[in-house]
């Protein structure tokens, strides 16, 4: 298979995107290609197939990372794309988010879009698309917009009328 050929099937499949382009930090802190465990090929499978998806797993499985590396391929290989990546609090929502940029650099420079915005809480592609991250309640983010994606980490810890609010707001944007 050409080297054309074979990129073509990479950009077009998101595990293959994920397990051969994108590198995480493993828990002995060491940059590593992202192989998927079982759990997140089970949960990529339902992402594709299904607009809405709630996960009850165990902390520390890999949904949230799964989620980042997900809306990067979706950011990339679908321009002008939305990606909403929401937790419950301003130290978490910017863990993810620092993590989001760590897995996004990692991608080789050939294949990576530059960024137009690189801010706290955005990246902003040059092919128009965004991955937002934010902290439930502090604003109704999803108000205005039209996602292509939202993750919403640790939904048991935000606060009940805030995440109603933005439940009604993501699923309009959806």
């Amino acid at each position: 298979m050409k080297n054309k050929v074979k990129l073509k099937r990479i950009l077009s499949d998101p595990k293959l995107f994920i397990e051969n382009i994108i590198k995480i930090v493993d828990k002995k802190q060491q940059t590593v290609p992202f192989k998927l465990n079982e759990m997140q090929g089970e949960f990529l499978d339902f992402i594709r197939d299904n607009k809405y998806i709630v996960l009850l797993k165990s902390r520390q499985v890999g949904g949230s990372v799964l989620c980042m590396a997900y809306a990067i391929w979706l950011s990339i290989t679908r321009p002008n794309s939305t990606c909403l990546l929401m937790s419950y609090s301003k130290d978490s929502a910017g863990g993810i988010f620092a993590k989001l940029k760590q897995m996004y650099f990692s991608i080789p420079s050939v294949l990576r879009p530059k960024l137009t915005n690189n801010s706290k809480e955005e990246l902003r592609l040059e092919n128009g698309s965004r991955i937002i991250t934010a902290t439930c309640g502090t604003k109704d983010v999803a108000r205005g917009l039209t996602l292509n994606f939202a993750h919403l980490s640790e939904v048991g810890l935000m606060e009940s009328d805030k995440l109603k609010r933005q439940l009604v707001a993501i699923e309009q944007a959806l």
